[in-house]
């Protein structure tokens, strides 16, 4: 390549890798806004209509999941307003947390131009839209190619005629489901882990850290490895997760997955496929980011999509926001994928930059 050819594909280069970084920053920007805007949207659609305020005056008991298998069910009957406000707060302290953990959202975003692709995922609430829409993206892809060339079903839940209890349950489940399928299993397999495997680190430890690191594991596992100084994510990428945290990973998808046919609600055998692979992604985020992640992307699945659902339903001029925030969870799907893909090769070309300099060694010796 002549060194002008070169010069002009640099410049190609740089000019599509800004291009990309606006798009990406742009729409990912929107779409954490139409976040929050569901949340307030919910109290909106719960407190502030007829429909919504009567289910709120309701009392139920309801279901509460721990370790995958033991589900029981409230000693008392609890007020649908009350328990929705309080997960709507928890959902809050989600968002508040994915800004603030790791790296803060807004210098993520302030130093995005700067930075490579890979570092803009150094947040969690950036990333989530990249990897929600991504996530959406699958799940539609294995569903129809389940249908169309395997002829495997996927069915669908039966769910209450009320829409309104319909977005309750929505809403009150990816809360229970996460505690029950990865932050009660995983969060205590973490506590065992990190002492076992910090264990020396550990012994010099004095009780107010020992305690800390007791409470930090299940809620931030990638600090509480940092404090015993094993590998993590942010620091080793995917080699910071240690094989007995696959396995827990892989062993809890699968539950997720298997649960999904076996509760008996209208899910199929081609659901156990794709909420295997949905599982596997929010095991893997809660590793990477904490406690939050696994909670807000569910949250999205659920929760998000009803709420504007609903809204467009009761307000018809809502109905092009739901438009455009499903054109834009394609375009962001589409872009997180083509960054994946351009991280992976980048990763590639820069391992064989190092490995051609020691076999043009070896061929002269």
């Amino acid at each position: 390549m002549t060194e002008v050819s070169y010069l002009t594909f640099n410049g190609t280069r740089e000019t599509f890798q800004k291009i990309f970084k606006v798009l990406m920053i742009t729409f990912v920007f929107v779409l954490v806004a139409s976040y929050l805007l569901a949340m307030f949207l919910g109290l909106e659609l719960f407190f502030f209509t007829l429909e919504g305020r009567t289910l709120s005056m309701q009392v139920y008991s309801l279901p509460i999941l721990l370790f995958l298998i033991f589900q029981f069910e409230t000693p008392l009957a609890l007020n649908l307003g009350l328990i929705f406000l309080f997960i709507w707060s928890i959902y809050l302290l989600c968002f508040i947390v994915a800004w603030m953990w790791r790296e803060r959202f807004h210098k993520v975003v302030s130093t995005a131009f700067s930075r490579p692709v890979s570092r803009l995922f150094r947040n969690f609430l950036f990333a989530l839209p990249i990897i929600a829409s991504m996530s959406l993206l699958a799940v539609i892809g294995i569903h129809y190619f389940q249908e169309s060339a395997l002829g495997v079903p996927t069915g669908e839940p039966a769910l209450p005629t009320n829409p309104f209890e319909t977005f309750f349950l929505l809403a009150y489940s990816p809360l229970i489901e996460e505690i029950g399928f990865r932050l009660s299993p995983m969060g205590f397999f973490l506590i065992a882990y990190v002492f076992w495997a910090g264990r020396k680190v550990v012994a010099g430890l004095s009780s107010r850290q020992v305690l800390r690191l007791l409470v930090v594991a299940p809620i931030y596992p990638e600090e509480a490895k940092r404090m015993v100084g094993l590998k993590n994510v942010g620091a080793d990428g995917f080699r910071g997760i240690s094989t007995a945290e696959w396995i827990m990973v892989l062993a809890t998808s699968l539950l997720f997955g298997l649960t999904h046919l076996l509760v008996g609600i209208g899910w199929e055998i081609g659901k156990v496929t794709s909420t295997f692979m949905v599982g596997f992604i929010f095991g893997l985020a809660y590793l990477a980011y904490g406690f939050q992640a696994p909670i807000l992307l569910h949250w999205y699945f659920n929760y998000y999509f009803y709420a504007y659902e609903l809204a467009s339903d009761l307000y018809p001029s809502t109905v092009s926001i739901e438009v455009l925030i499903s054109f834009l969870t394609i375009v962001v799907g589409m872009l997180g994928f083509l960054a994946f893909i351009a991280i992976g090769l980048s990763r590639i070309l820069s391992r064989k930059k190092v490995k051609d300099p020691e076999q043009s060694s070896t061929s002269l010796l």
